[in-house]
């Protein structure tokens, strides 16, 4: 047998391995999953952030300048006004309902 036909079968066996595990192919999904998100929330805000600094430098220019001091502001108008702390309230409120009808409903006599 030679080398790349002992790789396949090492290879092959790591897959049977791998696709016969249910909670090893979650696990696998969910780590990728959280990394593919943060990749894209680091990727996007660097984006943003490099684009708001290039309409800083043409703000003095005649023109492109209202145009990109006007940008500027509402994309700063808008991460101002973005505020999800009523929304974390109510969803911290449902969820202390949820906890307590939880426990109402253990603690009745049968």
């Amino acid at each position: 047998m030679d080398k790349e036909q002992r790789i396949a079968n090492e290879n092959l066996k790591e897959f049977i391995r791998y696709s016969s595990s249910p909670w090893r192919i979650v696990w696998t999904n969910f780590v990728a999953g959280i990394f593919r998100g943060l990749g894209t929330l680091l990727g996007a805000s660097m984006v943003i952030a490099f684009l708001i600094w290039a309409l800083t430098l043409v703000a003095d220019m005649p023109l492109v300048g209202e145009y990109a001091n006007n940008v500027k502001a509402t994309v700063s108008g808008y991460v101002r006004d973005t505020n999800y702390n009523d929304e974390f309230d109510r969803l911290g409120d449902v969820l202390e309902r949820i906890e307590q009808d939880l426990k109402d409903d253990n603690v009745k006599p049968q």
